[in-house]
């Protein structure tokens, strides 16, 4: 599946902020420019400006445009409970420049019938078929994060172990297979338990971050849990607020 218009726009606009094309504190080119630039409508160019918007990366300003925003400086993992694109796009945050390497350990991965308790966990409903993944997430090879997931099996059709050693957006996004449409998200902190401390750098620490992801597809389908449980000091999350 081709990439969208507006991300190799966004995608453009962003090296360019990087490497100081724009720099802080001047305006990106008006829409109408853009627009003629890329060879796409101004709606096209408007979503790709929503996202650098929502990364923190750009303003709209009234009266001066799209002003390029002074950078923050941070050493943590930055991340956005937002993220459609999964484990390797947190690559896609310029503040994230730091890390060499990230990798995919695959611990368990199987089909289950939802019992009861699991059902009470996911909201899927009991009897449903879904595919257990529990994949630690490496940061230059160091285990500071574990996702634990569960997708309704025929919502991803021939998915395998391998295919879970990559991305599962990727996965539906190149397989064709429904569009994901929306996710609901919670976040907290939360004790480590037992299996946090087997497998996770926690040091002293005696808890960890959790966000949990309830995401659907376009037809309002519920087809993904996960909780992604994390080494707390080594990450923070994104919020881009404007007034």
């Amino acid at each position: 599946m081709p990439k969208k218009l507006y991300t190799e726009i966004y995608e453009a606009l962003k090296k360019e902020i990087e490497t100081n094309v724009y720099p802080p504190k001047t305006s990106l080119p008006r829409e109408e420019d853009l627009s003629k630039r890329f060879d796409v409508t101004r709606n096209t160019v408007r979503r790709a400006l929503k996202q650098l918007q929502e990364e923190g990366l750009v303003y709209a300003v009234k009266g001066r445009g799209v002003v390029v925003l002074e950078p923050v400086r941070s050493n943590q993992v930055v991340f956005s409970a937002n993220n459609s694109e999964g484990f390797q796009g947190l690559r896609s945050f310029p503040q994230n420049k730091f890390i060499q390497e990230l990798d995919t350990d695959v611990l368990n991965f199987k089909e289950i019938i939802v019992d009861e308790k699991i059902a009470n966990l996911t909201s899927f409903n009991i009897n449903d078929k879904a595919f257990y993944l529990e994949r630690l997430r490496l940061f230059d090879g160091k285990g500071l994060a574990i996702d634990h997931s569960y997708f309704r099996s025929d919502a991803l059709k021939g998915f395998s172990r391998e295919d879970a050693q990559g991305s599962v957006y990727k996965y539906i996004r190149d397989n064709e297979l429904f569009k994901v449409a929306a996710q609901r998200s919670i976040s907290s902190v939360v004790s480590a338990n037992q299996r946090d401390s087997e497998v996770l750098e926690l040091g002293d620490l005696n808890c960890v971050g959790s966000l949990t992801k309830f995401v659907y597809t376009d037809i309002g389908s519920l087809f993904e849990y996960t909780e992604t449980r994390y080494v707390p000091n080594n990450f923070a999350m994104l919020g881009f607020q404007y007034y």
